[in-house]
């Protein structure tokens, strides 16, 4: 019997607490939450969703310029190219070639659109690489043996890539010779879990768009530098006695 009373007792408690509760949120007890009065803007750079590459893949598709992949244009087909390196065993990159790289980057990728860049030339159609931009140097992983210009690029073929496995690629294919390395990444990769996708994701109404690796990362120098994050959100309420929280404005 004593257990009956106890089950009824605990069953009478819980509902008066119930009963308490309603009533409370009936009279509002505690008030409501705060009224939000100002959201602050963010920079667009931190919500771009452009990539901070141009891929050659999406360059040749899109019928743009390619007269600067064009090797030949300046290198002679019947003289091999050679690679110099430094002392301690690292690549040179040709004075010729620096602006190459940067070229295929997306300023809009890490400028916000409200930012003015300004890309100046020389007389002879070079970029002007900017201070901020000029430590490019060839660095594919940790290992200094993948700094090798024929590691990727074809040496009888400037306009080939070629695998490690000695099969040769046309540029837009770059992501499979990216895969001939990074199996496991190239996987997720296509699946749509590593890198950028857009277009549908039901293949009924349209196609996938799935970025090239170097839509991303610059095959010379893979690795992303460490970026600044974001501001975390702040929100301007009105407090409870009328008055608004003190809040900065996020940039």
């Amino acid at each position: 019997m004593s257990d009956d009373r106890n089950g009824k007792v605990v069953t009478v408690g819980v509902t008066l607490a119930f009963v308490g509760l309603a009533a409370a949120f009936l009279v509002d007890l505690w008030g409501h939450p705060s009224a939000i009065v100002e959201i602050p803007t963010v920079k667009s750079v931190f919500i771009n969703t452009n990539t901070v590459r141009l891929s050659a893949g999406e360059l040749i598709a899109s019928e743009g310029d390619v007269s600067g992949m064009d090797c030949y244009a300046c290198h002679d087909k019947a003289k091999p190219v050679v690679v110099h390196t430094n002392a301690t065993g690292g690549i040179v990159v040709p004075d010729a070639h620096i602006d190459l790289v940067f070229s295929r980057m997306n300023c809009n990728g890490c400028h916000a659109a409200d930012e003015k860049v300004e890309i100046v030339w020389t007389d002879e159609g070079k970029v002007v690489v900017p201070k901020a931009h000029q430590d490019m140097v060839v660095r594919h992983g940790k290992s200094s043996r993948n700094d090798h210009c024929f590691n990727c690029h074809e040496s009888t073929n400037l306009v080939m890539l070629q695998t490690r496995d000695g099969r040769k690629l046309k540029l837009t294919e770059s992501s499979l010779l990216c895969g001939s390395c990074h199996g496991p990444t190239y996987h997720d990769w296509e699946i749509g879990i590593h890198g950028r996708v857009g277009g549908f994701w039901d293949r009924k109404l349209g196609k996938a768009d799935r970025k090239d690796c170097t839509s991303c990362h610059d095959p010379h120098r893979p690795a992303f530098p460490r970026l600044k994050p974001a501001p975390a959100p702040r929100y301007q309420r009105a407090g409870q006695f009328g008055h608004a929280e003190n809040s900065k404005e996020t940039n």
